[in-house]
């Protein structure tokens, strides 16, 4: 049952403002979810997203609405990293639809999952871009709480990955894991890694070949590849903070080699 007397809702909805700036047109949450005011950074808003609660429970429900505008250019991240306890029985679900305008660019990078002992977590993304969208997206998952050498002991690990372009399917991307069905720490799997990243690029500007020589120079155990229009950059890592600085870094290395052009 969930610890709310209503059902855990976020919708957030931006614009392009008469000032230029991308602001907030529509919000609406209940707790304990919540939407910070905006910070610019240039002509970019970034957006935080809040839970103010120790973390998914069983029975939890989160559903989150996000529509970016027209023109608008959004950072969004959530607060602090999403922890799911043990769901007993149960469950913990987090359902995400996401939509991103014509000549619209989302950076949406929700902090990493940590599953704990005995939890199964759901969680499904659906983004909608139309032709000329600008999308980066990523999730970090880690194999639980490291540091209490509590590694791979939740029950199941589910997060699907669905992007369409013009209402038409373009990427799918399933990632299943359940420990005590599948010996999750062999050499084919995570081996001796805990955190893993996945980032989808779609940005008309990126040259992939150029792109991928760029992250490949980096240290770790990194692949890049092409599917479509996106460019997909998967890593492995022994920690969060890595793979997030990762992220950033070669994001905005190529922005910046975008500009110089």
């Amino acid at each position: 049952m969930n610890n709310y007397t209503q059902a855990t809702k976020l919708h957030l909805k931006t614009k392009l403002g008469v000032s230029g700036k991308s602001v907030i047109e529509e919000m609406f949450f209940t707790p304990p979810l919540k939407i910070i005011d905006p910070i610019y950074e240039g002509d970019v808003a970034n957006i935080m997203l809040l839970s103010v609660s120790a973390g998914l429970m069983k029975g939890d429900c989160q559903d989150i609405d996000i529509f970016i505008g027209k023109n608008s250019k959004i950072k969004l991240t959530s607060q602090s990293f999403e922890k799911v306890h043990n769901t007993q029985d149960g469950k913990a679900l987090r359902r995400t639809i996401v939509h991103v305008e014509n000549d619209a660019m989302l950076d949406f990078f929700p902090l990493p999952v940590i599953p704990f002992a005995q939890s199964n977590f759901e969680n499904t993304t659906q983004i909608f871009l139309d032709a000329k969208s600008t999308l980066y997206y990523s999730e970090i998952f880690c194999a639980g709480r490291v540091s209490r050498n509590e590694v791979f002991d939740f029950t199941r690990f589910d997060s699907k990955l669905h992007i369409f372009i013009d209402k038409k399917i373009k990427l799918y991307d399933n990632m299943l894991l359940e420990p005590k069905d599948v010996e999750l720490q062999n050499m084919c799997m995570f081996d001796n890694y805990t955190h893993y990243l996945s980032l989808v690029i779609k940005n008309d500007m990126i040259d992939f070949e150029e792109f991928r020589e760029m992250v490949l120079q980096e240290e770790g155990n990194i692949g890049v590849s092409k599917h479509d229009c996106f460019i997909l950059l998967r890593a492995l890592g022994r920690g969060s903070e890595e793979l997030l600085n990762l992220r950033e870094k070669v994001i905005l290395e190529y922005q910046k080699r975008i500009k110089i052009k």
